[in-house]
């Protein structure tokens, strides 16, 4: 993305997001054939969910703006100028207009306007129109930034199935695949779907229709990319967005959307799509769309062994229940690695809560299994964290637990879905410092007096005191290890849960450091980490004691780890690869998404439009 030379334009290239309009949908081959544009921004607004603001980001001085609580950034914009294609009068007035983003997913955002054809010529109608926005619009990442390739995400329909399949495309009235022959998985990537037709009308499924609609296809296999799903459709369905990655057939939709169910009674999964890349187009439900499937498990899973029924023992109490991406029942334990694109159902048979090791029979969504040790720590109230070992068995072998490396390994962080009580931040007041790799920009660190779980993050320009990103953060649990502060937080604006190394040197000062999502070992907050110095109390009506590192529970000792930050599995299968994308961003990243989102968004639903003044 580069800048131009007017203070108030941003020029850039349309490469990094693909747009669907629920109005009118377009296709394109290749992002960059529309060529550069020039947008004129007025602001763009980033909300800070606890506190109910907007705050402006981009051109001007910082405002605050007291809007509805909606739950995503929105972009107010004019004057928009398309320089390889059209130029776009506006009659005797500007055209100010409301957008809102909403993050369904790393790879997916939805936009919220009104309808296409309203504009404002004043601000202020503008802002209040914010309160009454619909969706227009679902925005595919094509690009990460730096231009390198987008990373999926893990399926959320896993292992072996059978299917049938039926499109109401008008060209017949039987279902095209009416038995459950046709095979679909996400084996042995997770994040990817395979689809193979078998005994279908159709001799194979494949690119598009001929012109007379009589010839369907020429080949039999379909792979599709998994870029996200989330919550939000009709009947308790959720969404799923898949990128097929056929190439040619320039009238297919490259970009797919649907919705889908497990009905765990009849033991069947229901999956519908739009005709198009929208979530709307043709599509009701789960169960009518122009493209319907229905998934049955495939029968020939292997069978748990006999050592594993006659040796069942169970993980601790305190471990029970609903976390992150695990659930524990007893001596079961499911967990879904969403950087490895693996789940995985581990089975205790050996116990000792005394040390936290476990001997578990492990199986994951492709069948693989094997017999290896299980790690399991309680890091506070609400967050454990477990590691594999490196030594697998095809049967039970009680030295699996013998390793004495077993706590350097590398450790997945989960926290408690449901808290009974919340875990306090391990600072109090307000401080603030320069960012060390982004020159001229200050941070600042508050807490919340009254209500202690809350850290509030701004990044604004040192010198004017314009106010860039302001984030919110759910202090989730902290721990000590090796004389630094481990806190896991949920972020509340994208509800991704982030990590913080720390060093509370004393009152006056402090150094932090971001430790991924999984809380990455070996990190020296003090040499690589931001250094903040105090600059006041901190938010609410009560006095700010001095900042007082949260101690370890008493029966969780404090570890001694050496670890890298790869994602460990179970051996025998594929370890998980570094996530491409630091989990928590740093400002420069922040700040170039939140503008290139708005600049995009601008130019696609502004194209072919005609204005109404207000």
């Amino acid at each position: 993305m580069a800048q131009g030379q007017v203070h108030s334009c941003i020029r850039i290239d349309l490469v990094s997001w693909i747009a669907s309009s629920s109005t009118r949908t377009r296709y394109f081959k290749n992002a960059w054939d529309l060529g550069p544009f020039t947008i004129h921004v007025i602001r763009c607004f980033s909300m800070e969910l606890s506190r109910g603001f907007y705050t402006s980001v981009g051109v001007g001085r910082a405002r605050m703006h007291k809007l509805p609580s909606t739950h995503a950034p929105a972009c107010l914009y004019f004057a928009i100028h398309v320089e390889s294609l059209t130029s776009y009068r506006y009659g005797d007035g500007d055209c100010i207009r409301c957008f809102r983003l909403l993050r369904r997913s790393r790879n997916v955002i939805e936009v919220f306007s009104e309808n296409l054809n309203r504009c404002y010529t004043s601000e202020s109608g503008a802002l209040a129109s914010c309160e009454t926005l619909n969706s227009t619009a679902i925005l595919y990442r094509t690009r990460e930034i730096g231009g390198i390739d987008i990373r999926n995400e893990y399926c959320p329909i896993a292992g072996h199935y059978h299917f049938t399949y039926n499109i109401n495309d008008g060209s017949e009235t039987n279902i095209e695949c009416n038995t459950f022959s046709s095979d679909l998985g996400n084996c042995p990537d997770g994040s990817v779907f395979h689809l193979k037709f078998k005994r279908c009308s159709f001799e194979d499924h494949g690119r598009t229709h001929s012109a007379n609609r009589g010839e369907k296809s020429s080949l039999k296999n379909i792979t599709f990319n998994c870029l996200g799903s989330w919550d939000g459709g009709p009947d308790g369905s959720r969404y799923i967005a898949l990128l097929d990655t056929r190439e040619g057939a320039e009238r297919r939709p490259q970009y797919r959307c649907g919705l889908y169910h497990v009905d765990s009674k009849r033991g069947k999964t229901y999956l519908a799509f739009s005709s198009d890349s929208s979530c709307t187009q043709n599509l009701e439900n789960s169960t009518s769309g122009y493209e319907t499937l229905v998934l049955s498990k495939a029968t020939n899973q292997k069978k748990v062994p006999e050592y594993v029924k006659s040796h069942l023992a169970t993980f601790p109490k305190w471990a029970q229940g609903e976390w992150e991406e695990s659930l524990i029942v007893n001596g079961t334990m499911t967990f879904t690695d969403l950087n490895g694109y693996k789940s995985y159902t581990f089975v205790t048979v050996d116990s000792n809560d005394e040390t936290g090791h476990y001997v578990v029979y492990s199986k994951d969504q492709c069948e693989e299994e094997a017999y290896v040790c299980l790690i399991m720590r309680q890091r506070s109230e609400n967050v454990l964290e477990f590691t594999t070992g490196g030594v697998s068995s095809p049967i039970y072998q009680s030295y699996l637990c013998d390793d004495p490396n077993l706590d350097k390994s590398a450790w997945m962080t989960q926290a408690r879905i449901e808290r009974v009580v919340e875990s306090p931040c391990p600072i109090t007041g307000e401080y603030t410092g320069m960012i060390t790799d982004l020159s001229g920009m200050c941070a600042e660190l508050s807490s919340n007096c009254n209500t202690r779980e809350i850290m509030y993050y701004k990044v604004s320009d040192c010198e004017s005191g314009e106010l860039f990103e302001e984030r919110t953060y759910l202090c989730l649990g902290q721990w000590e290890e090796k004389g630094v502060m481990y806190t896991y937080t949920m972020r509340n604006d994208t509800s991704t849960n982030e990590c913080f190394v720390g060093l509370i040197v004393n009152d006056e000062e402090i150094y932090i450091k971001e430790a991924g999502d999984h809380c990455i070992r070996n990190i020296d907050p003090k040499q690589q980490g931001m250094r903040l110095y105090k600059k006041g109390q901190c938010y609410g009506n009560s006095p700010s004691p001095a900042p007082t590192p949260m101690k370890p529970i008493a029966h969780d000792p404090i570890m001694r780890i050496t670890t890298t930050h790869q994602s460990r599995v179970p051996a025998g299968t594929t370890k998980a690869p570094p996530s491409s994308v630091p989990s928590s961003a740093t400002s420069t990243i922040s700040g170039i998404t939140i503008w290139s989102l708005c600049l995009t968004m601008l130019f696609v639903l502004a194209k072919n439009t005609s204005y109404e003044f207000e």
